[in-house]
């Protein structure tokens, strides 16, 4: 485990982060269930569950990664955040967390398990759409600081910049996304499976995609769910927030625990034959798209191997290697009725 003290010049202040070791894959490994090892990275993400959610494969119940919002100090007592990252009162997964400050001020960062109160109005606090986008949050996780130091090719920021495009390009085609991602990551970032659920047609119409993202040098995999694509239906689900049974947790977003249940039943079959070869697997999105992230890694990490919530998303390692590159624009699975807006779904927008 690495240590990372970060300390301002004449400055009494300094912020520490412990980074948790990644476990190494063994041959004896080969017939164990895969876990979320390499972390969790989201954006702008509600909270999911009452408590926290935990990592339960480690005894401090942390999760390795980040979990960022955007947010600006307007006094010292007012803030405006990131909308989506203040739109109910769960708490968030017990992770690092970092409240995302423009480029010009200093971000403030907590190590684990974050802040997973927050953000939380008591009327001091307001919701901003415009802090909920790409354009807010590139510049700054390029540009982060504590305490007045540059600490963006640190980690977990550095990795945070890097996912965040993956969990924006959920969004996009599948050939933008190759693009925009190898810009990114480095060409050695392949997409070696998108699947694509489309239901509804007209306003209705809306697309659920799953992606995974490989490095053929590591075998390293980034797993990644889209928030709200259509605010018709999507919105009923995000604010669905009676809390139910999942996983073995007993209070969980239940609007977000059936989306997930939704895309693992009909998605999920075509990408556990790859995610087994991933050498360690992270998970990454945007808005509800983190809080379905949140979701997957705190059951694929509960150890509940008799749950069937576990059992439907869970998968076998296998000997790390490198998958192939999609060579079209992924899988599409329509449901009865869905619209076929585009040839190549996710359709631009």
């Amino acid at each position: 485990m690495g240590l990372i003290v970060l300390v301002v010049p004449g400055s009494r202040e300094a912020s520490v982060y412990r980074l948790r070791a990644a476990p190494q894959f063994t041959g004896l490994q080969e017939t164990l269930f895969g876990t979320v090892d390499a972390g969790i990275y989201t954006y702008g993400a509600p909270g999911t569950a009452e408590p926290a959610l935990p990592d339960l494969s480690h005894k401090d119940g942390c999760f390795a990664g980040l979990r960022t919002w955007t947010e600006d100090v307007l006094t010292p007592a007012t803030k405006e955040e990131d909308a989506a990252a203040i739109s109910d009162q769960l708490d968030h997964a017990k992770v690092a967390t970092l409240r995302l400050h423009d480029v010009s001020k200093s971000s403030h960062f907590a190590e684990c398990p974050g802040e997973v109160h927050q953000p939380f109005s008591q009327g001091n606090q307001f919701a901003d759409w415009l802090l909920h986008w790409e354009p807010k949050y590139k510049p700054r996780l390029g540009n982060v600081s504590l305490l007045g130091m540059d600490v963006s090719d640190q980690e977990p920021f550095r990795t945070a910049y890097l996912y965040n495009r993956i969990a924006y390009k959920q969004y996009d085609s599948t050939e933008h996304a190759k693009k925009h991602i190898k810009e990114r990551l480095g060409s050695h970032w392949n997409i070696v499976s998108r699947v694509t659920l489309v239901t509804g047609a007209a306003s209705m119409y809306d697309e659920d995609p799953m992606m995974l993202v490989q490095s053929s040098k590591t075998f390293e995999c980034v797993l990644a769910f889209a928030g709200v694509n259509n605010y018709g239906n999507e919105l009923a689900t995000a604010t669905d927030v009676r809390t139910a049974p999942f996983c073995g947790f007993k209070t969980v977003h239940t609007g977000y625990r059936d989306e997930l249940r939704r895309m693992i039943e009909e998605l999920w079959p075509l990408i556990r034959p790859k995610i087994g070869k991933c050498s360690h697997v992270a998970c990454t999105g945007h808005s509800m798209g983190g809080s379905l992230c949140d979701l997957f890694a705190a059951c694929a990490n509960s150890g509940r191997h008799d749950d069937p919530d576990f059992l439907a998303q869970s998968w076998k390692k296998e000997i790390p290697s490198a998958l192939p590159e999609i060579t079209d624009c992924g899988k599409t699975i329509y449901k009865e009725d869905a619209e076929h807006r585009c040839s190549c779904p996710p359709c631009p927008k």
